[in-house]
């Protein structure tokens, strides 16, 4: 127990296990003490330094929450006797240092996104943030779409214990895509293979919004606040969520964390990049068209379903076993013990022909949110971990029972399924096929007769095949961000 002054009060300091109490140190009446009395956990703190030597003084840079949960940085100034200031800093920075939190990031800005503010949020709120916490940086300002995933697939991976997207839910896909096509080639692991269990990253990605959409920041942090995002980063919590990957003629075509919908919503999502030059409002205008102008399409689909999901660890070769990345900060001497580059082999489960089911129906779309939703209080929560997806088949309906489904899925109400015209399949993995959707050309292949497009994470890519096939990969991807329960 020591004295102190902070904003010309005497205070005494307590430094407890995991967090320093500042309490008044007069009396003061009861209703006055939660105005002064403070608590600052250890946990919470950015950075603590003695300021200035001459004066005695240590300043405490902490995280406090706000309301609509976002997240504010607070400097607490201590005034105390040196050896309070020196004990104050030590056994902060010692707890601090024990923790999980990352000192390298990689961090990639997209100008063009959104507004084309991104550089200049970067320099002004983020930058200044990572200073303070003292992570170094090393930061590449995109000029393309892609860029993130040509750079990764040569990065030196060991230099970095995290992945920062400045932008949109496009570049925060770019970079997943990027390092799980990385970690694949390293591992040994053929991503064109559909059967094939991907190698886990543990080098996790975060995304600070800066962007048109950012659905999945809000997901993860509740707001799209920036300073919430570079925060949670900064106090390195990170929790595991579920990736998927899309496959045609046997070729990876993109991994997905947010979303996968064929159909209608690809056709919406193609559409509004035709009118970029709109801006982030091309998501509230675009959309209606492409939704008067739908059409049914008639499809084949196979799936796995959740609940019959086997295990037969025979049945799967070593080389589509499930693999573990090890962190980059990972001792050099151990890595030599691996049979593959930062991964260790984790046999998965694996699947019987037997296990797949069929149905035939017509569809405006056939939709897959990669992080679920569950319902509590009247709304809906994110689920980035579920065991399962969650295909829906959108059947013949009429025009204003399909916009009055759309709204409540657009704004995150209860009962966004509950419809008579909704199909729900809780499966692992499934298979699309159109129907009568291609002929031949005179060289005997096949060709589309019509475009189809997948939105996958906010990009349409354009459906090459008259097939496409889905499967889940359960937490294979770490994401800054503490996810309440």
């Amino acid at each position: 127990m020591s004295e102190a002054n902070i904003n010309s009060k005497k205070y005494v300091v307590r430094m407890l296990s995991e967090k320093m109490v500042l309490e008044p140190f007069t009396k003061i009446n009861f209703s006055e003490q939660k105005f002064y009395k403070r608590e600052i956990m250890y946990k919470n703190v950015v950075s603590v330094k003695i300021s200035c030597e001459s004066c005695q003084c240590v300043r405490v840079s902490h995280v406090v929450s706000r309301t609509n949960k976002r997240l504010r940085t607070e400097h607490c100034d201590i005034r105390a006797a040196e050896s309070t200031c020196r004990d104050i800093e030590e056994r902060i920075s010692s707890f601090i240092a024990n923790l999980t939190r990352p000192k390298r990031l990689l961090v990639f800005v997209n100008p063009l996104s959104g507004h084309k503010k991104s550089v200049k949020i970067y320099r002004a709120k983020v930058l200044p943030l990572f200073n303070l916490a003292g992570i170094h940086t090393q930061t590449i300002e995109t000029s393309r779409c892609g860029e993130p995933i040509d750079l990764l697939s040569t990065f030196d991976l060991r230099l970095i214990h995290g992945i920062v997207s400045i932008g949109g839910d496009g570049m925060f896909s770019d970079c997943v895509n990027g390092l799980l096509s990385r970690l694949q080639t390293d591992s040994g692991v053929d991503k064109n293979d559909p059967d094939a269990d991907i190698t886990t990253s543990n080098i996790p990605v975060g995304i600070i919004p800066t962007g048109s959409g950012n659905y999945l920041v809000n997901y993860i942090h509740g707001t799209k606040d920036v300073e919430t995002a570079t925060l949670k980063i900064i106090l390195g919590d990170h929790h595991m969520s579920n990736v998927v990957s899309l496959h045609q003629e046997q070729k990876l075509s993109r991994y997905a964390s947010l979303l996968m919908g064929f159909g209608l919503v690809g056709r919406m999502m193609h559409d509004c990049e035709k009118f970029r030059w709109l801006g982030p409002s091309r998501y509230n205008v675009v959309p209606v068209a492409t939704l008067t102008q739908r059409k049914l399409v008639d499809v084949h689909v196979e799936y796995v379903p959740a609940e019959e999901k086997k295990s037969n660890h025979s049945l799967i070769p070593l080389k589509y076993s499930r693999q573990v990345s090890l962190p980059a900060s990972h001792p050099t001497k151990n890595r030599k013990l691996l049979p593959r580059l930062n991964s260790v082999p984790v046999e998965p489960p694996a699947f019987n022909k037997a296990d797949w089911r069929k149905l035939d129906c017509s569809v405006y779309g056939v939709d897959t949110y990669v992080v679920t939703q569950r319902e509590k209080g009247g709304s809906l929560v994110p689920r980035f971990a579920d065991g399962a997806l969650t295909l829906w088949l959108t059947e013949r309906c009429s025009l204003p029972e399909h916009v009055e489904q759309l709204s409540r899925l657009q704004h995150a109400k209860a009962g966004y399924l509950d419809f008579d015209f909704i199909r729900q399949v809780r499966t692992t993995r499934y298979r699309v096929k159109l129907k009568d959707a291609s002929s031949k050309n005179s060289e005997g292949g096949r060709h589309q007769k019509k475009k189809y497009y997948i939105n996958v994470d906010g990009e349409a890519i354009e459906l090459l095949t008259h097939e496409f096939e889905v499967k889940l990969h359960h937490c294979a991807m770490p994401i800054y961000g503490k996810i309440d329960s």
